[in-house]
């Protein structure tokens, strides 16, 4: 894939990227989460607990970061407890709607306000729902600054600290067990179950996916577990073949097994054959059909549908890119074409299983006739594996990589559904309010 030297220096320098760019990032989510409306929107809280994270795996500095952390967060508090006593509770009842406030949050924060006004600006930040209300409403309270500053260094100090903390922890539970399950099956692990968390807590407050959604969520997770077991594998070792000798984990060695079969039974004439269903099902073939449908279905108005294509195909390119670049995989020596960028995953697995469970997701719901939605799926299905095999008959790719490539689609296009559909109808309910 041609593009994927563009991701290169993001994943040789992904470190010091995190370091120069992660320090400011903590500062703005944790000092924009004090001041109302916009606070609600930004994850500061979450940003503490992952630099504590950062800094027992030794990215972050621990000093640097209690720093930022503690500075943030009385600043932003300040900012909001600035607002509230500047223009009160007129500038939340004009906006309120186009940031996810509700009147039950505002009715949490005056609750919680009502009994002190030291302890409620304290407790107020273990709340997500009262954290980015509560110095604002202080400020319309007409609290003193010499009060609000002596509450708010104290509950600014005890927060951002104590969110670093269990970051760190979270750190050394992962540390630990890191080295007896691995790395990527550990994250995919946390993963799944906060994509399970998220599609729980969506659907019993919106009620926003049908039933046959379900059946995305449960693919979705299937494919996140096939590619962390394939990525820990890819990590530990790289195939390779010498002669007919074989060496490296049990998947390294069905990867050179596999190449070995082909090498020595695949005719021109199959060859050749491969080459054109390949072609069919390149990146770039992908890639403007996925354009393609994707402005037709934006002519028909159907937003929805057009944003999932759009983010699954974009999405799925996205993460080719940068596992290319991360595992730098060399292909195998015998391979039919000559081929340069790195073999880990299948591109061209990967574009096709997102192109076609999205087609698929698309389609099926609007054919009446069982035998032609049955077809459409099963056409679907197969050309997903004519391509990814076609690239292990030319030998340009191991099996795992191919494998890979279909779990990263899949993967990708089943989250885009969930979370587009998630989106969606939530504009819309604002929209409707």
């Amino acid at each position: 894939m041609g593009y994927t030297h563009i991701f290169s220096d993001l994943v040789k320098n992904m470190e010091a990227i995190a370091v120069i760019g992660g320090y400011p990032f903590l500062f703005l989510t944790v000092l924009l989460e004090g001041i109302p409306l916009i606070g609600t929107l930004v994850p500061g809280h979450v940003a503490l607990i992952v630099a504590g994270f950062l800094i027992k795996v030794g990215v972050f500095n621990v000093w640097i970061t209690l720093f930022i952390g503690i500075t943030a967060a009385l600043l932003g508090d300040y900012l909001g407890y600035f607002l509230g006593k500047k223009y009160g509770l007129s500038l939340i009842d004009k906006l309120k709607p186009f940031f996810f406030i509700t009147n039950k949050h505002i009715a949490k924060t005056q609750e919680l306000l009502a009994n002190h006004t030291g302890k409620a600006m304290i407790l107020g930040r273990l709340s997500p729902m009262t954290r980015a209300l509560m110095p604002f409403l202080v400020g319309t309270n007409k609290t003193s600054d010499k009060q609000f500053w002596k509450f708010n260094i104290i509950g600014g100090c005890i927060w951002a600290v104590s969110s670093i903390i269990l970051g760190f922890a979270f750190g050394a539970g992962y540390q630990a067990a890191a080295g007896f399950m691995g790395k990527f099956i550990l994250v995919a692990i946390g993963a799944a179950i906060v994509i399970i968390w998220g599609y729980r807590f969506v659907n019993i407050r919106f009620h926003v996916f049908k039933k046959y959604e379900l059946f995305m969520l449960i693919l979705n997770l299937l494919a996140l577990w096939v590619l962390a077991q394939i990525v820990q594998d890819a990590w530990s070792v790289q195939p390779v073949a010498a002669g007919s000798v074989i060496s490296g984990t049990s998947l390294a060695g069905f990867d050179v097994s596999v190449n070995i079969f082909l090498a020595t039974h695949v005719t021109p004439y199959i060859a050749y054959i491969a080459d054109i269903i390949s072609n069919i099902g390149g990146t770039i073939a992908v890639s403007w059909a996925c354009i393609i449908i994707t402005f037709f279905l934006s002519l028909k108005r159907k937003w929805r549908s057009a944003a999932i294509m759009l983010l699954s195909i974009g999405s799925s390119a996205f993460m080719v890119g940068i596992l290319k670049e991360f595992f730098m995989r060399t292909r195998p020596e015998n391979a039919l074409q000559i081929l340069t960028d790195p073999s880990f995953p299948s591109g061209h697995a990967t574009m096709a299983a997102a192109f076609f469970v999205i087609v698929a997701y698309l389609a099926m719901p609007k054919i009446r006739s069982w035998v032609w939605r049955e077809l459409t799926f099963v056409v679907c299905v197969l050309l997903i594996i004519a391509i990814g095999v076609s690239r292990l008959v030319l030998n340009v790719h191991w099996a795992s990589d191919v494998m890979a490539g279909w779990a990263l689609g899949i993967f990708c296009a089943t989250a885009s559904v969930l979370l587009v559909r998630y989106v969606g109808e939530l504009f819309n309910r604002k929209v409707l309010e």
